[in-house]
């Protein structure tokens, strides 16, 4: 919800595990993913390890509510995710994380990368 509330974002889909996550990411190739750690079928981290070779111009973001699995957030950082969120999160949080990856588009837009 906080996310559909965000004028610069706009969402291409939900997923219920991470092997839907997985095909959805793979089909609309999204410039941003959040994403929980701990999903059912395939957790996060294993989704996370399959979309950076199918997707790896996309960034991905993970939610935890694992508060004091540092090892899990730390996987995910090493796996390649721009951010590590904790639940439980508040909105401004998630303003942050769009404000700055919008930012890098632009950036990269402006030096003739994928926008």
């Amino acid at each position: 919800e906080i996310a559909a509330q965000h004028p610069a974002v706009k969402i291409v889909g939900t997923a219920s595990d991470g092997a839907e996550a997985v095909l959805i990411v793979a089909k609309s190739k999204p410039d941003l993913v959040v994403m929980d750690i701990v999903m059912p079928n395939l957790d996060g981290l294993a989704a996370l390890r399959i979309l950076r070779n199918r997707v790896p111009g996309t960034r991905i973001a993970m939610v935890s509510s694992l508060g004091g699995s540092q090892a899990r957030a730390e996987e995910a950082f090493r796996l390649g995710a721009v951010q590590v969120i904790a639940k439980p999160f508040d909105a401004s949080q998630l303003d942050a994380l769009f404000a700055a990856e919008l930012a890098a588009k632009t950036e990269r837009k402006s030096q003739g990368g994928r926008s």
